[in-house]
């Protein structure tokens, strides 16, 4: 009598342990399903285009212009920017192609009123598309019209992954040049 208990619970433990692990079935690295949601980002970027001109010239603006062109998504964060002279930033951390890889930063800059700090970062990111921030080299893009300070991070490779961060970069680039 005693094995069939033990049996029985060594079965229910097992059960019960088995379906803790349910939700990472057909995780970043497995390819048994379908990926949609690259296919979901290419649709948004078709359908939910933002013309550059129905937007206003600052932080909020770039960032309504990046969701609706470059599937930029999630909800952003507001970051601390006076540590780079910035008047204010926001942080988006989302997936692209199937995986949660990409962190992007998005700063704007009082052009007429910079401090020292804002002019050692924005010169440096022009002369070398970083800066140095904590003793720390930081990538970098700084928009044509050096308003606006983009840090874009997407930890995955691939060439999907390649284009769309060439992409989001020309765009950004190219936000109110004129």
């Amino acid at each position: 009598m005693k094995k069939i208990w033990m049996i029985s619970i060594a079965a229910l433990l097992a059960v019960s342990l088995s379906g803790c692990g349910v939700g990472d079935v057909g995780g970043p690295e497995s390819s048994a399903a379908p990926n949609t949601n690259s296919q979901t980002a290419s649709s948004a970027i078709l359908s939910d285009k933002v013309k550059e001109s129905s937007v206003e010239d600052n932080l909020a603006g770039l960032q309504k212009y990046l969701v609706g062109d470059a599937s930029v998504s999630g909800t952003p964060e507001t970051m601390r920017a006076d540590f780079i002279g910035a008047k204010s930033g926001v942080r988006y951390k989302y997936g692209y192609n199937g995986k949660d890889n990409v962190t992007l930063e998005l700063y704007e800059f009082a052009s007429s009123n910079l401090n020292s700090t804002a002019k050692k970062v924005l010169s440096e990111v022009k002369d070398s598309g970083q800066f140095t921030l904590m003793d720390q080299k930081v990538d970098a893009v700084l928009s044509d019209s050096g308003k606006y300070l983009m840090i874009l991070k997407d930890t995955s490779s691939d060439d999907v992954n390649v284009s769309y961060v060439k992409q989001v970069k020309n765009l950004f680039r190219g936000f109110k040049k004129d």
